[in-house]
């Protein structure tokens, strides 16, 4: 079968992310039993929402902190709740806790390490992204070369 070296690629990827605390093993393999027959692309497809409205949450917290530092705004915490949950949701444990210690700065009053974990958080988000997008990628190509 033609997509094999691809599938094996995507296997590894997959084990990388749980190996280096990316995304949390139990929550994609729950994730997994939700895609079937009527939504073939599910994985695929909630990957793809997450770095859309990801991308998003971190530039309104970043606006936020920058034009209300020194008050709790609706907006920032919206924008971290949403973060928080949405990362939550796919198993991204490493932008997960990196929302959470910016939520607790952020409660605290401590702008600098606010700002400081905003940048840890929008580096974390920087090489996840890049990582799921190619992972993304190789499973259209998989779904692809099945057909």
């Amino acid at each position: 079968m033609a997509s094999t070296p691809l599938r094996q690629q995507l296997s590894t990827m997959r084990q990388s992310f749980f190996d280096e605390g990316l995304l949390d093993h139990g929550q994609v393999s729950y994730l997994e039993t939700l895609e079937n027959e009527d939504d073939p692309d599910f994985i695929e497809n909630i990957f793809t929402l997450f770095l859309r409205d990801s991308s998003k949450y971190i530039a309104s917290i970043e606006k936020a902190l920058e034009t209300a530092p020194d008050d709790f705004t609706f907006v920032l915490e919206r924008m971290m709740y949403r973060l928080k949950g949405s990362s939550a949701s796919i198993g991204a444990t490493k932008i997960n806790d990196e929302t959470n210690k910016l939520r607790g700065f952020c409660h605290e009053g401590d702008l600098e390490s606010a700002k400081a974990s905003l940048q840890k958080l929008k580096a974390e988000h920087a090489n996840f992204k890049q990582k799921l997008a190619v992972y993304v990628g190789i499973m259209k190509q998989v779904k692809l070369s099945e057909c």
